[in-house]
């Protein structure tokens, strides 16, 4: 993101005026190029340059008169000269299409969208992609793809995004089972990026490739560069953050200087997908990358530690109600349509999954640190609210926001972008909660009784909490797949607690000690085998909270090895200008050095929680809770903090799993298919702190080791804490897991300051020798983010069964992230996402044996991908490869 006072002078590539360099150093053009391809667009920020609905507005107003004008005004030109403007998918169909459009506008748009000078790209903006789940990416295919179905047009075979430097492997796959070919990503002009060819195939987990062009600037020039290995070239003409489209007289100082300077180029103007089908039509022979692509700006997401658990918690509960939804549909249950209420669910969370995350930091205290922060923060609560609080209307002036609250302004961004996922998980909470009353309901069971239900599809057991008894704790087992099992008050095992404040503890599976000076783990063996999990060589105990403050060296030999913008925005962006000096303000990695502990043996778990005597004014209270089933090899280590102080210095919290690995392997369950970083990362990515979709292995030769997975904190290290680092080759070699608890790293839009009281936890398991590592991880990662559902009801008795089972499917470490009504046309769809790297047969069980026939396979945009699958008995097999979804429509 750029500071708005400079996105004129910003703007990647000038479309005003081409530079003077360019024009006196008088290079010879690319002598393979006989065509260049030139797409216009805006790059779009929900906010950043202003509040969301402000920008809002500008798409539908301002900037589509400015569109139209130049695109009626050329509509008498050729085709290739005739101007065309390229939009984003849910921009697009949400707002410039969106119910506050004027009828005559809206008229001139859908002229423009048919006549193809107002293109969709298949994508719906730019995202932190790698922070988003599965089920969240596809339904984000949906908006583009419903304008081309409404207007009857092809669909578009291209995307692209901007800004953010990096992105997850997950959208080879993505885009190449949505059938688009072309991706054209566009970097941050201040930061690092993927060393990528210039034009490629990149190669997702699964073996999907898509062609993909990478510009280390937001576009590229008119100007083809000079090993561009194409007769096609493509000239991504990019404005700056929500500028908006280039005027008449640009455009035609671009069209002159193309025919002065490349005499015998022919010149096209029009849309990725008329460059995408000239490239391919080339058959290019052009490298293969196949790698992923940690973000270097991921560490915002955890600027938002409550807001960013709630979206880790809420996102596989979307696929889990339409499931379950469907599911009772199936076991005769009469159920309203949620398609409406999952649309808008599904829109919230993209949204929070949208780069930008609040207003510049310029509105805000970013130079300020110490007590000139305090007096800023003073000041912001003491400035006046605009008329009405509709912060809206507020103009972006710097006179005008003075006048009525520039400082709340800012601040109330922050809260508008959390309120995203707020909405989302208000719909869902809501949802999952009636159904699941009601399914309790339906079950022919009189007077009190209780549901679980298993939103995976295999089975499974797991702790839940006794529903009428606070505090109290049961294991079930063996609760069906996709399905449930009920009980009544009376068949839950009661619960015996007796307290002891012993630091050694014994549990059916581990023999503990417990470190009461650094607060965690320093010795945890499995009995059954002797093994020491701890690595008690280490700085570090499991479990331990680690809070690091930064002083201006770490933060300027970051700034130096990442910013390839030294002063100006990228210093005020990226740097932290006006820190106070190291030598006043030194490193500090702090830890609480007493702990009480408190054990609570029952006959369902030992628990055991550490509470900190001394926060040191970091904050209120610090707790530590080590859970420990009796019937399961896992330990669960919650982190609670109460009232954290807030502090603008740069600054960091983690828990800490320093493992006893022998030359370890790290599987890295990202987006997209498992990465060993020691050799899927592309250089330029980040190789320090890295979001997770599913959990972390650590495993030594004979493929015994540890693992983890968070239900709440997405953002991992290998090897060292990783805020404030960067590196082309770094590969981690140390055995330590480290799990971002909250961070203010980034001085952009991002918040800068987290306070008040919030928990994260963490489950930790042993891998056992010799077995399948990414099936293992997958399975009880996603038992950690998809717990067991209950609810209770009382009455009279339905007729349902005490148990019931739902989809089955016969291989482990395949999702279910879909399964209803299809959110691109009619009827129910299924679809399933294979995660444990496994290629072959595939059979799928449903519970309802009668009614289904077949089905018919669908890409992810619901297009007919072949012909029908057989049912029979209600089961069908078919191929699954490795990695890859599978989409289905049912037919009955």
């Amino acid at each position: 993101m750029k500071s708005t006072n400079l996105v004129l002078l910003l703007m990647v590539v000038s479309i005003a005026a081409i530079s003077a360099q360019q024009r006196d150093t008088k290079q010879p053009v690319n002598p393979r190029v006989t065509d260049i391809w030139v797409v216009f667009k805006t790059h779009f920020d929900l906010g950043f340059t202003d509040l969301p609905e402000n920008v809002f507005k500008r798409y539908r107003e301002e900037m589509m008169t400015n569109a139209l004008t130049v695109m009626e005004k050329n509509a008498l030109l050729p085709k290739e000269k005739r101007f065309a403007w390229t939009v984003s998918g849910w921009p697009l169909q949400a707002q410039i299409l969106g119910p506050q459009q004027t009828p005559e506008r809206r008229t001139r748009i859908e002229h423009a969208i048919k006549n193809g000078t107002l293109a969709v790209h298949g994508l719906h903006f730019t995202t932190h992609t790698e922070s988003l789940d599965y089920e969240d990416l596809v339904r984000g295919l949906g908006y583009s793809s419903a304008i081309t179905r409404k207007y009857g047009l092809p669909m578009t075979i291209s995307a692209k995004m901007t800004d953010v430097p990096a992105h997850s492997w997950v959208m080879p796959t993505l885009l190449q089972h949505a059938g688009i070919k072309f991706l054209q990503l566009g970097c941050n002009p201040a930061s690092q990026y993927p060393r990528f060819p210039e034009l490629f195939w990149w190669e997702g987990p699964d073996g999907s490739k898509i062609l993909c062009n990478y510009t280390a600037l937001y576009g590229s020039d008119i100007r083809p560069t000079e090993n561009w290995p194409c007769k096609n070239y493509l000239a991504m003409q990019m404005t700056g953050d929500n500028h908006g489209p280039p005027s008449s007289e640009e455009i035609e100082k671009l069209l002159a200087y193309a025919a002065k300077e490349m005499p015998g180029i022919r010149i096209h103007f029009g849309t990725l997908d008329d460059f995408a089908r000239a490239v391919l039509a080339e058959h290019p022979d052009l490298p293969t990358v196949r790698g992923d692509c940690p973000d270097t700006w991921i560490h915002g997401i955890q600027s938002n530690p409550k807001e960013t658990k709630i979206a880790r918690n809420i996102r596989p509960l979307e696929s889990a109600l339409d499931g379950l939804h469907t599911q009772m549909q199936c076991w005769g249950i009469p159920m309203a349509s949620i398609s409406d209420k999952l649309a808008k669910a599904y829109e919230q969370s993209l949204l929070y999954g949208e780069h930008t995350w609040g207003m510049n930091a310029e509105y805000g205290p970013r130079y300020s640190y110490g007590e000139d922060w305090k007096k800023w923060m003073d000041e912001a609560a003491a400035e006046p609210l605009p008329a009405n609080g509709n912060y809206a209307l507020l103009k972006n002036s710097d006179a005008h926001n003075t006048a009525i609250g520039s400082k709340r302004k800012w601040l109330h961004s922050y809260d508008e972008k959390r309120q995203y996922i707020l909405n989302t998980n208000d719909i869902v909470s809501h949802e999952c909660s009636q159904h699941l009353h009601l399914l309790a309901s339906s079950i022919n069971r009189d007077g009190k009784r209780m549901v679980v239900y298993n939103p995976l599809p295999w089975k499974r057991s797991g702790m839940i909490e006794n529903p009428w008894k606070k505090g109290s704790y049961c294991y079930i087992k063996d609760v069906p797949s996709s399905g449930y099992l009920s009980f009544s008050p009376g068949e839950l095992t009661a619960q015996n607690t007796v307290h002891d404040q012993q630091p050694v503890l014994s549990t059916p599976y581990f023999q503990v000690t417990f470190d009461l000076a650094r607060g965690g783990i320093s010795s945890l063996i499995e009995k059954s085998t002797g093994r020491q999990f701890a690595d008690t060589t280490a700085t570090y105990v499991i479990g331990q909270f680690l809070h690091e403050r930064f002083s201006t060296r770490e933060v300027d030999k970051w700034f130096n090895a990442y910013s390839r913008i030294k002063d100006g925005w990228g210093l005020n962006d990226l740097g932290k200008p006006g820190m106070i000096d190291a030598e006043k303000a030194p490193y500090l990695a702090f830890t609480p050095g007493e702990w009480k502990i408190d054990v609570a043996h029952s006959n369902v778990a030992d628990i055991a929680t550490l509470t900190a005597t001394n926060p040191e004014g970091h904050a209120q209270l610090y707790s530590l809770t080590f859970t420990f089933p009796r019937q399961a090899a896992y330990v669960d280590v919650m982190w609670s903090v109460t009232a954290k102080t807030p502090d603008k210095q740069p600054e960091g919290g983690w828990l800490c799993f320093p493992f006893n690995v022998k030359a370890p392997t790290f599987t890295i369950g990202r987006p997209g298919g498992t990465v060993n970083p020691a050799k899927d990362i592309v250089p330029g990515s980040n190789r320090y702190l890295m979001a997770v979709n599913s959990g972390v292995a650590v495993t030594q030769p004979d493929k015994s080791g540890m693992a983890l997975s968070s239900a709440d904190a997405p953002l991992i290290s290998l090897g060292q804490p990783g805020l404030w680092q960067y590196s082309l080759d770094y590969i981690p070699r140390v055995p330590t897991v480290f799990v971002n608890l909250y961070n203010n790293m980034w001085n952009t839009n991002f918040p800068l300051w987290q306070e008040g009281s919030w928990t994260e936890s963490v489950r930790i398991w042993p891998v056992g020798k010799g077995s399948s590592t990414i099936t293992d991880l997958v399975q009880h990662s996603w038992e950690t983010r998809l717990p067991l559902l209950t609810a209770t009801a009382e009455g009279a008795p339905g007729k349902l069964p005490s148990l019931n089972e739902g989809i089955n499917i016969s291989r482990p470490g395949v999702l279910i992230t879909a399964f209803g009504e299809n959110p691109d046309g009619e009827g129910t769809i299924l679809r399933l996402w294979e995660q444990a790297g496994i290629s072959g047969k595939c059979t799928v069980k449903f519970n309802d044996n009668k009614n289904v026939k077949a089905l018919l396979p669908l890409d992810l945009r619901g297009n007919k991908k072949g012909a029908p699958v057989a049912v029979k008995n209600g089961t069908f097999t078919f191929n699954l490869n490795k990695y890859a979804p599978a989409s289905f429509r049912l037919i009955y």
